[in-house]
């Protein structure tokens, strides 16, 4: 099948390194071992991409002028992107359309409708609803991505909370079907023989390492991280290590520059951020990755890829992240109680074999029902489904 890959959102470097990136990277890298034929059209094609990502690209339009507002530029961008979408499905011959969904970007069901192609809609949240305090016009955005969503013949939501949303929103539910981030067994697997890193930070004295893995967003709670961390430094626990994998380089800084003291003692290693095929590495060298907090409505990439790796995770327990637990589990803690992570922490450290075992369950899970092939073969016999409704 050719599909046509759209992105409509122009704070997302589709070759980047942001978890974002890393979604649509994934999917169209799963389409294409499966056979099918994958062009991308995106605004920002910029990242590190990879010589096997080959595939034909196209530039969307991406309005720069501030004057014109976050709205302005997205519903410009929009306009202007009609018509290049749609010289870019005749070409390549697109028989269906996938679409990660935009602010104000309808220009994929347009192009869907005047072509007959089927399209499925993938949502990762109600934007309208997360960028509210930069919109000058929620309510019209709320609006739009109504009609958006509620029109779409299939949505890909990023989980069973999104899908709920979604059909409280007014869309059917038997359209509706939950999607979760994935993994590449290839890039995050034991099998792989990958040599952990601890040597290179000289920790190889029976150390616990103690992780964290992202991009130091606030709803992540970084700040419970770098807490923890110096308040059990500051009181001279020996054995603990601190590692961050991940973060822009303002956010890195701040955090290195609380941790200062024991950074320049070698108990604390940043590294920023780094490729994800350097990832499986970082991953390894830590004894448990920390994740403070989460978005209420998705589990994070790191979450699945450190699973697949075996690594023991300390995690909150949103309803997503509980779901792919099992309920409950060890290795959870209250979301958004400091006191509850600080004494999973402790606990962990004092005993990590009901964690670990814990981990071993989790991995299994991943690795038999999260990964990127098994999405991509069910959004693909999903797109040939609705291309029978469309003909």
């Amino acid at each position: 099948m050719r599909i046509l890959y759209v992105c409509g959102d122009q704070g997302i470097p589709v070759f980047g390194r942001k978890g974002a990136s890393t979604h649509i990277r994934e999917m169209i890298a799963a389409w294409c071992r499966a056979g099918h034929e994958v062009m991308l059209a995106a605004p920002d094609l910029s990242g590190d991409r990879r010589p096997e990502e080959a595939m034909e690209t196209v530039a969307l339009p991406a309005p720069k002028a501030k004057i014109m507002g976050h709205d302005g530029r997205y519903l410009l961008a929009n306009w202007k992107a009609f018509e290049v979408l749609k010289a870019a499905a005749i070409r390549f011959g697109a028989e269906a359309i996938y679409e990660r969904s935009a602010l104000y970007f309808t220009a994929g069901e347009r192009v869907a409708r005047e072509l007959g192609l089927p399209r499925l809609l993938e949502v990762n949240a109600l934007l309208s609803e997360e960028q509210e305090l930069r919109l000058h016009f929620p309510r019209l955005a709320h609006r739009g991505e109504l009609s958006l969503v509620r029109g779409a013949q299939g949505i890909a939501a990023i989980s069973g909370v999104m899908k709920r949303k979604l059909v409280e929103a007014g869309c059917d539910p038997e359209r509706v079907r939950p999607f979760p981030m994935a993994v590449d067994p290839r890039r995050f697997a034991l099998t792989q023989g990958v040599p952990n890193r601890r040597g290179e930070l000289g920790w190889t004295g029976g150390e616990i390492v103690l992780g964290y893995v992202g991009s130091m967003n606030s709803y992540h709670l970084p700040n419970w991280f770098s807490d923890f961390a110096e308040k059990n430094l500051r009181r001279g626990e020996s054995r603990l290590r601190f590692l961050v994998v991940g973060g822009s380089p303002s956010k890195v800084e701040r955090h290195r520059e609380r941790l200062r003291q024991w950074v320049d003692a070698g108990l604390v290693h940043f590294t920023g951020s780094v490729p994800q095929e350097e990832m499986a590495g970082w991953f390894l060298s830590m004894d448990a990755i920390l994740v403070p907090g989460a978005s209420p409505q998705s589990t994070p990439t790191k979450i699945f890829e450190g699973a697949a790796l075996g690594r023991t995770m300390l995690l909150p327990a949103t309803e997503p992240i509980r779901d792919l637990c099992g309920g409950d589990s060890p290795i959870l803690f209250k979301a958004g109680d400091f006191p509850s992570f600080e004494d999973t922490v402790h606990r962990f450290c004092q005993n990590p074999a009901p964690f670990n075992a814990a981990a071993e369950q989790l991995r299994e899970t991943v690795l038999r029902d999260y990964t990127w092939d098994r999405h991509a073969e069910r959004l693909a016999a999903w797109l040939a489904d609705l291309r029978k409704e469309v003909r």
